[in-house]
């Protein structure tokens, strides 16, 4: 039984919406990695870090003739945040997420470095489908499914110099956001494949500002093994996200959309009721309406305390 609880540690893996950066931060899609054991609540802390450089070609015309300059745009999200999961029911998880945003735009012109309380997540997911228990099978299917709403409680309306920043650079989005997903599990023996999906609608915030909806998927295969008082869960896999483009009245806002592929590499380590994970996503490919937009490489750490 014992060896049971911890095999279902790899269960879940998670990617909410824009967690890393609410107030848009390009694609906007964020992963969650793997939790503890989903029948137990927990609290703890979580630190993330993407950064994306963006790369614009202009033309203008000097003493009569055609001039090109290219600017280059390099922007850091970072965010620290306490999260936790109360367990009230068999089968049911309520989960929430209190962020605090440490972010910096670099330009030719300069360096603009913000901070501030981003939006607050509730989650809620049910487990409709869990034979980890049943020894009759070999095979061990999980399916859970749930939603959210992310609040508009962020810091918005920031300014420099008398001037808003964009809206995309905000910690907080100023707008009351749905999400929705799914995770499915299959295991056999030590060796497990985890499969989710995730849909965040975005509503229009009062500055007429609504950021596209975004689509997140990641598949991750995951591996126990137990070594003394400590069991480790190493995991592999791959990790899409897809935003539509942000719209600001009948026009689309600052942020065009698109895809991008990352690989994912993770390592988690339980010891008693302490959890330690940290994960690396390293692009693969990043494409936008523009193609100015080039996502670079992710690192995501955890801390938790099961109780």
């Amino acid at each position: 039984m014992k060896r049971i609880f911890i095999l279902i540690a790899a269960i879940l893996s998670i990617p909410f919406a824009s967690q890393a950066c609410d107030g848009g931060c390009t694609m906007g899609g964020s992963y969650f990695g793997i939790l503890p054991q989903f029948h137990k609540n927990f609290a703890g802390l979580r630190y993330t870090n993407r950064s994306y450089t963006i790369t614009t070609t202009h033309t203008h015309m000097h003493e009569g003739m055609p001039m090109t300059h290219t600017d280059i745009i390099e922007e850091k999200y970072s965010t620290m945040e306490m999260w936790g999961r109360y367990v009230p029911a068999k089968n049911v998880q309520l989960m929430a997420f209190v962020p605090y945003t440490f972010n910096e735009q670099s330009t030719t012109r300069g360096n603009t470095k913000y901070d501030g309380l981003g939006d607050v997540t509730v989650m809620a997911n049910y487990t409709i489908l869990n034979t980890g228990d049943s020894i009759n099978t070999k095979f061990k299917h999980t399916l859970q499914l749930g939603g959210g709403v992310k609040l508009a409680t962020g810091t918005h309306k920031l300014h420099l110099n008398n001037e808003d920043y964009t809206q995309s650079l905000q910690p907080g989005s100023g707008s009351t956001d749905y999400m929705f997903n799914g995770i499915y599990t299959l295991r056999y023996g030590k060796l497990g494949l985890n499969n989710d999906v995730t849909y965040r609608i975005n509503s229009e915030n009062a500055d007429g500002y609504k950021f596209g909806d975004r689509l997140s998927a990641s598949s991750n295969l995951f591996y126990w093994q137990n070594i003394e008082s400590m069991t480790m869960l190493p995991n592999a896999g791959i990790y899409f996200e897809h935003a539509k483009a942000d719209e600001l009245g009948s026009d689309h806002g600052s942020q065009m959309g698109g895809d991008s592929y990352y690989a994912n590499l993770g390592l988690n380590m339980y010891i008693r009721k302490i959890g330690l994970g940290a994960t690396v996503q390293l692009p693969l490919s990043t494409t936008d309406d523009h193609e100015v937009t080039k996502g670079n490489s992710r690192t995501m750490v955890n801390l938790t305390y099961l109780f």
